[in-house]
């Protein structure tokens, strides 16, 4: 649709309208049969009875060129760049970018509120409505990110790794240090 819309490549068109507007000069559209300086590759643990006997790479995972369904590459500061675009309207405008960061239907119960989902952000709020946290997190194998942000204390904070499962604990540890500590009664 975006190519069809716009005349030109979906990479094309994400270049010129998202990452040049947001200051994401690391960014792009890699080619996988290409050696990428600063790219990391991804790669899990092949894991039998407990014990890891191998490794494996995600050469197979996603398009050799990324695509609209993955294989963008980012680096975690070009993320928090995108996100201050979005956040002061200068990607959509002040109408779409509140449509796009506030949640739209519910998900399931969390603690004493409701997990939510948006157009591209899933969100936490408490049982009154007020957004606690949103996020936008990506998988595959050898790759795990998230982008999060805390309204209350204006923090963004981004974390990529080069293993699916990589990018979940040191956010969880985020969010009980930073996040939650402050906040805990209202969130349990």
């Amino acid at each position: 649709m975006v190519e069809r819309a716009a005349g030109v490549s979906y990479r094309d068109y994400v270049t010129a309208n998202v990452f040049e507007p947001a200051g994401m000069h690391r960014s792009g559209f890699f080619r996988m049969d290409h050696v990428e300086p600063d790219v990391a590759e991804g790669t899990d643990p092949i894991v039998e009875d407990g014990i890891v006997t191998g490794w494996r790479r995600n050469i197979y995972s996603y398009p050799p060129l990324g695509s609209p369904d993955g294989g963008a590459h980012v680096t975690a500061a070009d993320l928090v760049s995108f996100h201050r675009s979005l956040s002061e309207g200068r990607l959509l405008g002040d109408d779409l970018t509140a449509s796009m960061t506030e949640p739209k239907e519910d998900l399931r119960p969390k603690g004493k509120g409701m997990h939510r989902r948006g157009f591209a952000f899933e969100f936490e709020v408490t049982a009154t409505g007020e957004v606690v946290t949103y996020w936008k997190e990506g998988i595959n194998v050898g790759a795990s990110g998230i982008l999060q942000h805390d309204p209350a204390s204006d923090m963004t904070f981004v974390v990529l790794s080069n293993r699916e499962s990589g990018a979940w604990e040191p956010i969880e540890m985020i969010e009980r240090m930073i996040l939650r500590s402050d906040r805990s009664d209202d969130r349990s």
